[in-house]
């Protein structure tokens, strides 16, 4: 039984960080849409492509770890 509330935890605690991680990807979006002072231009676009790159490395993972037989 404790094992079962483990995995389930496990579960939660990945779609928390997949949730995080695209929360973070649309707050980078936004930041880089209100950004008009050129040299954060760059920054913007560095936190915005690191946030996508993350969600998709996360969402990625867990679609793998789905389709892996127990």
């Amino acid at each position: 039984m404790a094992r079962f509330r483990q995995l389930f935890e496990e579960e939660d605690e990945r779609k928390r960080d997949i949730e995080q991680a695209l929360a973070k990807w649309k707050a980078a979006e936004r930041y880089f849409e209100s950004v008009q002072d050129t040299d954060l231009m760059d920054f913007a676009i560095y936190e915005m492509e690191a946030a996508r790159r993350k969600y998709v490395l996360l969402l990625r993972r867990y679609s793998q770890d789905a389709a892996a037989p127990d």
